[in-house]
């Protein structure tokens, strides 16, 4: 089983304990659909046996009215993971340059009395240089560099 089918399946499975069971989920599901459902059926897709065609996702998510499933699609698109992507370069970058910062102003605070370290701000000046190099390519449609 896949980690897509795992998850659509976890998110399945609360969706039939919230309905009350099998029986009423599948009474929910053949509302919605017009058709019977087999009891079997959902109690297979339960298990992991089968996979779980959208429409009945959907029909009993509308019945519960809980989009969990829907919403974690949602989640996975590609632009939502670009989106995704981004923030977390641009939350990189920030953490990189205040390290960046803090680590210069302590090199030339030391520097004055004698001590200090030039290659630990050096490190952390380059690291703040690759977090705003990634984010200028994924904002420029490159992707991370």
């Amino acid at each position: 089983m896949s980690d897509r089918q795992a998850i659509i399946r976890a998110f399945m499975v609360n969706l039939i304990r919230k309905a009350g069971g099998v029986d009423a989920a599948a009474m929910l599901i053949g509302a919605d659909l017009g058709a019977p459902v087999s009891k079997g059926s959902i109690s297979k897709r339960q298990a992991g046996y089968l996979d779980w065609p959208l429409v009945e996702i959907m029909a009993l998510e509308d019945a519960l009215l809980d989009y969990s499933c829907r919403e974690w699609f949602a989640q996975t698109t590609p632009k939502a993971v670009a989106d995704q992507n981004l923030m977390h370069s641009v939350g990189r970058m920030a953490a990189e340059s205040g390290e960046a910062m803090a680590a210069a102003m302590e090199a030339a605070m030391e520097f004055a009395s004698g001590h200090g370290s030039r290659a630990l701000a050096l490190k952390e000046a380059h690291d703040a240089l690759l977090s705003a190099s990634n984010l200028v390519a994924q904002l420029t449609g490159g992707g991370a560099a």
